[in-house]
């Protein structure tokens, strides 16, 4: 019997128990630790009474739209005649339905269609009204227009109200550009744009067809920024010439550091102001950081240095004191480097945001939601400080149990781990809103550093909010379950030069001179059930005799990159050999993958896939079993029965970045449809962004749900946005 915390069924078992006259009771059982039949029969009346008493307080909750079921949420809308979307997100429609009567008093205004946006989507937003931005002849209804004598007086605020005028390159309406601010002038193009246009009648769709009168533009920052708590900075030692100079990304990336989302909802309503560029979660742009740097307390909504990006003289910094004032350093925005003014330290640290498109791998979000617990046996153990705390030899590592939850409760790079030997169940995890980095050291002589697993007949292996690269993962022995969830395997960067002659290397190279290899899952013992959930990774893969009996993959990524630039000669008596880019490999088992994106081959024994993207070839031994269903595959491939799926070219470019590290990795081109090879027949096509068995888009970030909100989005603004204006839709991240 299932125990809730209100012991709603206890309280009324025994009540009713006491009920009964004392005689009955103490003939029902001889026993005084057990219950006899008259005990257990009152108890199962007990536990009923209980359900009607829980659905009598539930029926009291459902009359709020704050506490009601998601059930009951399309019922209370009907009441209020609301036009609520089918989004499939409960959370939406719940804001929805609470605030409709909010929404009509402030129909048509842009304050409004800017926090529409956010409560249907959960994006950020800026709504630009294009006819503002276009160049007009003035009338005598105009305010004055011409230079101002001082900026901040009357003249300068008339005009900056009623858009004759920008704020930061003071360019007015019908004049020509002034293009004296640099970011002023950066923002050509951009939400932010300052300029003046000549009409574009063309329909609005992307960057076309902006500058109409009955266009209004739709802003939209679909990538999130993640916070991420103290690192350890990697020094550039390539080039040499850098020297002084550290990258943010712990691996040694260059990267895009990314603005704090921080628009308050305070913000709204009657509080509503158009946000700055260093309110929304985008990149930072090094004319940006430069203006707001400069700039006056005043003059900026927010300060992107410490707010979004610090340098910090200690891995827990307590108060101020402990970040390194912004005049002290150089920053470049646009490449994630730093260096100091003066000498550096001998130990420095960081704080910043990256952008990424979802809750998946390892990151600074809490893990904890939509999904089930995780096993945490005892021992517990607690690894913080970084460095060679998960090495041989130091005193913490040397009591890593065989059985037991180890933490890593900080964001610091532990340079590798030592080898365990599990003979229980073993969890090897992040602490939640951590993202703590394993970067294995480096081989010698040309060989790759392997941190092996080994495990005991029915042991199991969990490995939870992980970020591990610099080598491969090897798995020995015996294991009933491996579980990876939240995690990153590093799957690598490669070279931008391999088309040069001759190739410069397979694998880029990061800021300490080190190649980015993919690390590679290997199993070389016997593993019954792998199961993958919200991860990145690099190849899965066997050898040595290795066997996984079900591999379970969901909401992830898996990518393979090519290993070697060319293929060495083989006798035509020998039987193929294995592309070096399968990014699964396994020769017995079978393979189920759910809302995943898969970069690079599959060769499997069997196979099940939904709602998936395979950008590679996938041959399949068994294709009398399984099915592919709601999925875009490579042709050449061969594979089960499909169902609802598209074919694609090989190679076919669907995705912003395929490069691990940048923000829109894995993100889906709004021309992604154009890769589909149309079938010879007459029978409907599906889509790739819209082509989920629910109407999302197919591959890692189904679970996202974007094109159901962005079409929730388009019929909201059909309610309440002024008649005449159409949307324009522009995806800014």
């Amino acid at each position: 019997m299932t125990r809730h915390l209100d012991h709603y069924d206890v309280y009324y078992a025994d009540k009713l128990w006491n009920l009964l006259p004392a005689i009955y009771r103490s003939l029902d059982s001889d026993e005084f630790s057990g219950n006899g039949p008259l005990r257990e029969l009152v108890n199962r009346i007990g536990a009923q009474a209980a359900i009607l008493r829980r659905s009598i307080d539930r029926a009291w909750e459902d009359q709020s739209i704050e506490t009601c079921d998601d059930w009951v949420i399309p019922y209370i809308g009907d009441l209020l005649a609301t036009n609520l979307v089918s989004n499939l997100d409960s959370r939406a429609q719940r804001l929805d339905v609470a605030k409709t009567i909010y929404y009509r008093r402030r129909k048509g205004t842009l304050a409004l269609l800017e926090e529409l946006a956010f409560d249907v989507t959960g994006w950020d937003a800026k709504v630009v009204e294009f006819f503002r931005r276009m160049g007009r002849t003035r009338h005598g209804l105009d305010p004055q227009i011409g230079w101002v004598e001082k900026a901040g007086d009357g003249t300068d605020k008339l005009q900056q109200a009623e858009g004759l005028a920008g704020r930061l390159t003071r360019s007015q309406i019908g004049g020509t550009a002034s293009l004296r601010n640099n970011y002023g002038s950066s923002k050509t193009g951009s939400a932010f744009d300052e300029f003046f246009h000549t009409p574009d009648f063309r329909p609005g769709r992307g960057k076309t067809g902006w500058h109409d009168i009955p266009h209004v533009g739709v802003f939209l920052w679909r990538l999130k920024s993640f916070d991420l708590p103290p690192t350890t900075p990697v020094a550039v030692t390539n080039p040499p010439t850098c020297a002084g100079w550290f990258t943010f990304d712990p691996t040694g990336r260059s990267i895009s550091l990314f603005a704090d989302a921080s628009r308050k909802s305070e913000q709204y309503g009657n509080r509503w102001i158009s946000p700055a560029e260093e309110q929304l979660p985008g990149p930072i742009s090094q004319a940006l950081y430069d203006a707001n740097t400069k700039a006056s307390p005043d003059a900026k909504a927010i300060e992107l240095y410490p707010n979004s990006l610090t340098v910090l003289s200690t891995p827990v910094p307590q108060s101020d004191t402990d970040i390194v004032p912004a005049n002290q350093v150089r920053v470049q925005s646009e490449r994630g480097w730093f260096a100091y003014n003066s000498s550096p330290p001998q130990e420095v640290w960081v704080r910043y945001h990256y952008g990424f498109s979802s809750d998946i791998g390892a990151g600074p979000y809490d893990r904890r939601l939509r999904r089930k617990a995780l096993p945490t046996p005892a021992p517990h153990m607690t690894f913080s400080g970084g460095g060679a705390a998960l090495m041989p030899g130091s005193v913490p590592a040397s009591a890593v149990p065989q059985t037991g939850t180890l933490t890593l409760v900080d964001s610091l790079t532990y340079t590798g781990a030592d080898s365990i030997a599990a003979t229980g169940v073993l969890t090897i995890r992040a602490g939640n809103r951590q993202r703590p980095l394993i970067r294995l050291p480096a081989g010698s002589g040309g060989t790759i550093t392997e941190w092996t697993i080994s495990g005991a007949p029915g042991s199991s292996l969990v490995l939870d909010g992980l970020f591990i690269s610099g080598g491969d993962i090897v798995i020995r022995g015996s294991f009933t379950t491996i579980t990876i969830t939240c995690c990153t395997l590093d799957p690598g960067s490669a070279s931008d030069m391999l088309d040069s002659s001759p190739p410069s290397g397979n694998f880029a190279i990061s800021a300490d001179g080190r190649e980015l290899i993919p690390t590679r899952f290997w199993i070389e013992g016997s593993v019954e059930t792998l199961t993958v959930e919200r991860s990145i990774m690099g190849p899965i893969r066997t050898r040595g005799g290795g066997k996984i009996q079900t591999l379970d993959i969901t909401d992830s990524i898996l990518q393979a990159l090519p290993e070697s630039v060319s293929s060495p000669p083989q006798s035509p008596l020998s039987p193929p050999a294995e592309p070096n880019n399968v990014a699964i490999a396994l020769d017995s088992g079978e393979v189920c993958l759910s809302r995943c994106t898969v970069l690079g081959g599959i060769s499997v024994h069997r196979l099940r896939v939904s709602e998936s993207i395979l950008q590679g070839v996938a041959k399949v031994d068994d294709t009398q079993h399984g099915c592919v269903r709601f999925t875009a595959w490579t042709i050449g491939s061969i594979l089960p029965e499909k169902y609802e799926s598209v074919v694609i070219s090989a190679q076919a470019i669907l995705f912003t970045s395929t490069d691990f590290g940048n923000p829109g990795y894995c993100q889906l081109l709004a021309t992604a449809d154009t890769a589909i090879l149309r079938g010879t027949n007459s029978a409907i096509q599906n889509t790739i962004s819209e082509g989920s068995q629910d109407g999302s888009e197919m591959g890692a970030f189904a679970r996202e749900r974007n094109a159901i909100k962005e079409r929730g989005l388009l019929i909201k603004f059909q309610e309440f946005m002024p008649i005449g204006l159409v949307p324009v839709i522009v995806h800014v991240t």
